[in-house]
């Protein structure tokens, strides 16, 4: 939809800086994508379901969620996906449609800018600006959302009524919302705008209402009656401090309103990051105004920390109205454009600049060269089998229709034992495989042991991947909420040493132990991080050591430490089990390790942790 011609230099510009910007978006994405730095919790859910569907699921069950595949973010969209998906490349697919989504809202915002009567090359600043603001950059590393989808829809949706192209605005409304669900707040909070500031009354009712609409209608009778699953059961927790469903959590917003204040009072460095690269100046737009509070307010009373936090994909759809907003606030100056729309610039290049050097680079500096086993053990993976992994694993092993994630978070947030996927596969014996690499966080590890201790064989391994099989049901423990659910909950748990990296020792698969070696003296076992909540515990290192004429030998140390905690137990030569009592009055992260003088080599079984 072409609104008008303007000077080609500023276009120019502005082309090259979304092609490069585009270029970089794709790189970082890939670049996770290849050094297993991916989600199976993002990009592995979307795998999943779009393989589902172009293979004729279209009810598409997530097994990674729990629910079907419409109840995480209502995107219509999953379906003409999923043919690109599966036929034009897959993951990269999935980026490069992000990307060019990206790029398109980029031109839209340089297009409502010219119909704010901005100058060319005033309108193509923003636009780059844009493209440097935090969260767009930020939501990348979070791999592939449909938000980027819906973004390009809202802003041309805004292009197309700002020059009276109804028909296209309400088609791409229309498009917005079955890309992303949570369009239709910030629709709401535009149809709001358009009354209050535009006094385009009926326009602005069509939008507020029917967003209001429908957006009930959804969250509190289609998804909960039709729709149950992991994502229900997580959105009901983020709100709940106010009120259950969306109309008890608007009126639980007014009884508890102390409460809601107090919550946001943390809030502070994510209200930094939204509106300091805009100067605030996006608060002084128009009709934008409120469909960007909407979204900004949704996210700040959640009480789910990754909302509030511009590395997510939250911030998309946001981001768009940011911008829109912030024309219309520089269209309404007569003069001092230029300094406006540069001064806007220069803050969000230098906040960007700050999270590239913190979030981005860290990221891209990452590397990892175990990609080809992880493919040789997904390969090894018996089809029909439930696959119970790791979060940056699953992402390849997307092609499995029962696969969960032994995901470090807290007891009910998207958690699911393996009796939750043995229960969805339906079968008396189902062949179960654990695909993991070394080293675990101590739940997956006491899985693992309760798995070999169940009859389950190690099939597979290569570098620090391997493949657990087996076919016995076993009642694995849920993860506790201590430490974002890295620990069991039950009183007695072990850590089985191969489980865990080594730097100067060697597991030996056949009897399930990690080697420390003669005259190899350093870390056998570096670093192992537990946290305990306050009480008595017995800490323990079980091992298998010779005498050898040295009966007194000192073979290695027993480390536990903390910030408040710091012990040293010698292994000696003939031990077969060191342990430590601890009494914690407070909760504690440590970290217990093991090192070897090199005198004579052991053997290493397990850590063990015992809560009296």
């Amino acid at each position: 939809m072409r609104v008008s011609v303007h000077p080609r230099h500023p276009r120019l510009a502005l082309l090259i800086v979304m092609l490069a910007f585009g270029a970089f978006q794709l790189f970082v994405s890939l670049h996770k994508y290849y050094t297993l730095q991916a989600s199976t919790m993002d990009l592995g859910y979307f795998e999943q379901v779009l393989w589902k569907i172009s293979h004729g699921d279209w009810w598409a069950f997530s097994s990674v969620f729990q629910t079907p595949a419409l109840a995480a973010d209502g995107c219509l969209m999953l379906y003409p996906l999923a043919y690109g998906f599966r036929y034009l490349g897959g993951a990269v697919f999935l980026f490069v449609i992000q990307g060019l989504a990206t790029l398109v809202s980029a031109w839209g915002i340089y297009q409502a800018a010219l119909l704010h009567k901005l100058s060319a090359w005033q309108a193509a600043v923003i636009a780059m600006t844009f493209l440097f603001y935090p969260a767009i950059i930020g939501a990348s590393q979070f791999d592939f959302h449909p938000d980027f989808i819906a973004l390009a829809f809202v802003t041309w949706a805004y292009v197309a009524y700002a020059a009276s192209r109804f028909r296209w605005y309400y088609l791409l409304l229309l498009l917005a919302v079955i890309s992303k669900n949570v369009t239709l707040i910030s629709i709401g909070g535009w149809g709001l705008g358009l009354i209050v500031w535009k006094r385009r009354y009926r326009d602005g009712l069509i939008a507020l209402c029917g967003s209001v609409v429908l957006f009930v209608i959804e969250m509190d009778w289609i998804i909960p009656s039709y729709f149950l699953g992991g994502i229900e059961r997580l959105t009901s927790v983020l709100y709940t401090y106010l009120g259950t469903g969306y109309v008890g959590i608007l009126f639980g917003m007014v009884r508890h309103f102390p409460l809601l204040m107090g919550h946001l009072q943390g809030t502070g460095g994510y209200v930094l990051w939204i509106f300091a690269p805009v100067l605030a100046l996006s608060l002084l737009g128009s009709a934008s105004v409120p469909a960007m509070l909407a979204l900004f307010g949704l996210n700040a009373i959640s009480a789910f920390p990754a909302q509030h936090v511009v590395t997510d994909q939250y911030q998309v759809i946001l981001s768009g109205w940011v911008f829109l907003a912030l024309v219309e606030a520089v269209g309404k100056w007569r003069g001092r454009k230029d300094f406006l729309v540069y001064s806007v610039a220069i803050s969000t290049v230098t906040l960007e600049s700050l999270l590239l050097a913190v979030v981005i680079v860290p990221t891209l500096a990452q590397s990892s060269g175990a990609l080809p086993s992880v493919k040789a053990a997904v390969a090894r993976i018996p089809a029909a089998s439930v696959v119970w992994t790791q979060n940056h694993l699953g992402v390849w092993a997307y092609r499995f229709k029962v696969m969960g994630v032994a995901r470090e978070t807290g007891t009910g947030q998207m958690v699911d034992a393996l009796p939750v996927l043995w229960s969805e596969a339906a079968a008396p014996r189902t062949r179960t495989v654990l695909l993991g690499m070394r080293p675990t966080t101590p739940y997956f590890a006491d899985v693992l042991g309760q798995a070999i201790s169940a009859g389950y064989r190690i099939v597979f391994h290569s570098g620090m991947t391997f493949l657990v099989i087996g076919t016995r049901h076993f009642d694995p423990i849920r993860p506790s909420s201590i430490g974002m659910g890295w620990q069991p909950s039950s009183r007695n748990w072990m850590l089985p040493a191969w489980t865990q990296a080594t730097q100067v020792g060697v597991v030996d698969w056949r009897t399930h132990t990690v080697v420390a070696p003669a005259h190899r003296p350093g870390w056998v076992l570096p670093n192992i991080p537990i946290q305990l909540g306050p009480g008595d515990y017995l800490v323990s290192v079980q091992l298998t050591t010779a005498v050898n004429g040295k009966p007194a030998a000192r073979l290695g140390t027993f480390h536990i430490q903390s910030v408040l905690t710091s012990l040293e137990v010698p292994i000696l030569a003939g031990a077969t089990v060191e342990q430590v009592r601890l009494s914690l009055p407070n909760a504690e992260m440590l970290r217990l390790s093991l090192s070897s003088t090199g005198v004579e080599m052991f053997h290493v079984r397990a850590f063990q942790v015992q809560s009296n």
